[in-house]
């Protein structure tokens, strides 16, 4: 029998070393502190079997003390595991210094018993009939030692039971496991005061097992399927993993609320998403990425699946999983960025690049249709904004651009290049000219703006696809150089390229090119128009402009005044006709010639680029002349662009002496409410108007009207175009105060004028 049980601490000892071999392979922070208790385990087992079988009593006398010195430290080592271990509030009680150094007295009291023998000593006993051991004989001072021990195993008891009773639910169970156990071994080993063997030996070496399957083995093994349960479950992707057979065996949140049965993530083939991931598993047999789309409903969704093989250590296929990631947000923001990237952020038409990309290659991929390139701008809408405010201008290209994608399906692309101009690709055959046609309604529709008299106006370059390999650039040139021969008219509002017109604009570029040189070497020349009182004494002049051009010869105001009113090189023209009539007033004045003056015209454009107030400002400042001897005509269709704005011009002019003529009147709005409210020094007649009304009692009847009416306003007229002397007659008679025409005198230069009249 005693064979056994020497037999049985055998194996508990080499189970022991091998745990202990186990831990020492381990690189885990709790490694030491199990392997300092399996280290005292395996001493207890060793020294305890020893002195079961020795038969020497020395040699048993060592191993007893041997004992009790492994067993005292197995217990401290425990005690501080658990304090390391569970963390309790014993920890900042526990003086680990204070208690090694009474385990070191008590070690080295047991050491001292094995020459003293004062704590105990060994007697003879037969167990199990006729097995002869050694036990040991306690003494008094044994139970010093004891009580320390159980002091230790106190504190042990204290701690696993605290932790028990907090922990979460999940770690009561080892709490539970270790306590337990512990709660047996001491209760063996107090009842081996009363028996022969101390069976508690192999409740240590459990005890030590157990610590360490907590430790290595149940804590990793049912902490981690619930820890990536909880860390999968709350992923922004997706995560479902299929066995070999491609059946589901997980799937976190984000994947169950795609295989919502009530609301199901479906693809075009109308499969679930499990289905795809099955069908996949299946047919791919390396780790593969796929990028998909499917729908909730009728909404697209987006997504980047990662199929991952799962293998053993034989390379054997044990199943597989997939990472899903929606990227539906990600795909709309990267839509939305290259949307911006090609859209104008206003009008939301393409930007300039972006159409000249889009009809390249509709014209290249399309040789057998017949195409126009269509370029489009607002009349004088920089005028606009001025006017109402940039807000305003901006609502107004929005409502432009809403009218070009009304007729969008007549179109095959179309852009914004820039402010108000827009450009379109289409077929001859959808060509309509009422398609860019904006009318004032609709350009302020939604604005308090909607019963503007301001009127607008759009015009329409076309051209015609011929050359296919230039570039869509130059044919919107080409059409933008149509567009240009009509701008400032208010009938024509489409114009298309060809030859004749491209000479033409060659012209005008020419000439626009040469006016700068013209100014500085004074080939612009003044001529001047009489004009005379009804007995055909001269009064005064008007300023004309020839060009003394060095290649083309004179050329006339009709041949480049209307060139200059379109591209704006008009208030260049106007500057130097107004300084040079300044400067023939300044002669005239030396000359002691002051009774007659000069009239020079002010043209629309020169409210809106030029200051035209502080210009004559500095004309007058300059020449020192009577502002009297100056008279500025302004025409009526500008005064009614801005009515308040040039009202209020024209009194700071007429403030500093200056006569305004209102010019060719009856050719614009005739308005009675603006002789109301503007205040001019004089009316001059149109000379059309007078034409169409020569000769006719409904005619003279409104000519009398016109001009009894401004005598009532205390107005002179002037009336231009008189070329007979029956039309002199005739307007005399009707009131008119003076005149102008070719019967008075054609226009001529200065030295003509000043010979034939001076």
């Amino acid at each position: 029998m005693k064979i056994i049980i020497g037999a049985v601490l055998l194996v508990a000892l080499i189970i022991t070393g091998f745990y202990l071999w186990k831990t020492s392979r381990k690189n885990h922070r709790m490694a030491p502190s199990v392997s300092k208790m399996l280290w005292a385990g395996f001493s207890m087992v060793f020294f305890y079997e020893v002195a079961l079988v020795a038969e020497i009593a020395k040699l048993v006398l060592f191993a007893y003390c041997a004992y009790y010195i492994s067993v005292t430290w197995l217990l401290f080592f425990l005690l501080y595991f658990s304090l390391e271990y569970t963390g309790n509030f014993l920890e900042d009680i526990v003086r680990k210094d204070f208690m090694l150094v009474l385990l070191f007295i008590d070690s080295a009291a047991l050491l001292w018993n094995f020459l003293s023998q004062k704590m105990f000593g060994i007697k003879v006993e037969i167990v199990f009939g006729s097995a002869i051991i050694y036990k040991p004989d306690l003494k008094d001072l044994f139970f010093v030692h004891y009580a320390f021990l159980l002091l230790i195993a106190v504190l042990c008891m204290i701690g696993l039971l605290q932790r028990f009773f907090t922990a979460p639910s999940f770690y009561r169970m080892k709490y539970f496991m270790i306590a337990s156990i512990f709660i047996c071994m001491m209760v063996l080993n107090f009842k081996a005061f009363d028996t022969s063997l101390d069976y508690s030996v192999l409740g240590y070496v459990v005890e030590v097992i157990c610590i360490y399957y907590c430790a290595f083995v149940y804590t990793p093994q049912r902490l981690l399927p619930k820890t990536l349960t909880k860390v999968t479950g709350n992923m922004s992707v997706g995560i479902l993993a299929l066995d070999l057979e491609g059946r589901k065996i997980y799937s976190n949140r984000i994947v169950e609320e795609y295989l919502n049965p009530f609301d199901p993530l479906q693809d075009d083939m109308s499969r679930d998403l499990e289905k795809w991931c099955r069908e996949q598993s299946k047919k791919h047999t390396d780790e593969t990425i796929f990028e998909e789309t499917f729908y909730k409903g009728i909404e697209p969704r987006f997504f980047k699946i990662q199929l991952q093989r799962v293998e053993d250590n034989k390379k054997q296929l044990q199943g597989c999983y997939f990472i899903i990631q929606d990227r539906t947000e990600e795909k709309n923001e990267l839509k939305k960025k290259q949307h911006l990237a090609t859209h104008d952020r206003l009008t939301d038409l393409y930007i300039k690049e972006h159409f000249y990309e889009q009809a390249e290659k509709y014209i290249k991929s399309h040789l057998d249709e017949e195409l126009y390139i269509v370029c489009t701008d607002i009349k004088d809408f920089k005028m606009v904004n001025d006017f109402f405010g940039s807000r305003m201008g901006d609502a107004v290209l929005q409502n432009y651009a809403d009218k070009i994608r009304k007729n969008k399906d007549k179109l095959i692309t179309y852009g914004r290049l820039g402010n108000d101009n827009f450009a379109i690709l289409m077929k001859k055959e959808d060509f309509k000219e009422t398609y860019f046609d904006l009318t004032t309604q609709e350009a302020f529709a939604g604005s308090t703006y909607s019963e503007v008299a301001f009127q607008i106006i759009t015009y329409a370059g076309v051209y015609q696809v011929v050359e296919r390999d230039l570039m869509v650039s130059v044919m919107c040139g080409r059409a933008r150089m149509a567009l240009n021969t009509i701008k400032g008219s208010r009938t024509c509002k489409v114009a298309y390229y060809d030859n004749i017109l491209r000479d033409n604009i060659l012209y005008e570029q020419e000439l626009s090119k040469d006016l700068e040189e013209a100014i500085a070497k004074e080939q612009l020349q003044m001529y001047l128009q009489p004009q005379a009182v009804a007995d055909e004494t001269i009064i005064g002049a008007e300023a004309l402009i020839r060009w003394e051009h060095p290649e083309r010869g004179t050329l006339g105001p009709d041949v480049f005044i209307p060139i200059f009113e379109r591209n704006g090189l008009i208030t260049e023209v106007d500057k130097y006709m107004w300084e040079a009539a300044c400067k023939q007033l300044r002669k005239w004045k030396d000359e002691g010639k002051k009774e007659l003056y000069i009239s020079v015209n002010i043209s629309p454009k020169d409210f809106y680029f030029v200051d035209v107030y502080q210009t004559f400002v500095g004309l007058l400042e300059k020449y020192q002349i009577d502002p009297k001897r100056l008279k500025l005509e302004i025409t009526e269709s500008a005064v009614m662009m801005d009515f308040e704005r040039q009202r209020e011009l024209i009194n700071k002019l007429r403030n500093l002496g200056f006569i305004v003529e209102m010019d060719d009147f009856g050719s614009a709005y005739s308005s009675l409410n603006m002789l109301k409210d503007i205040d001019v020094d004089v009316l001059k007649l149109d000379m059309a108007f007078l034409r169409q009304t020569q000769n006719t009692e409904r005619g003279q009847a409104i000519l009398q009207m016109v001009i009894g009416l401004s005598k009532c306003l205390g107005i002179p007229v002037i009336s231009e175009g008189v070329e007979t002397v029956e039309q002199l007659q005739f307007l005399a008679g009707l009131g008119c105060d003076m005149f102008q025409g070719y019967y008075l005198g054609r226009p001529m230069d200065v030295k003509q004028f000043e010979s034939k009249y001076l």
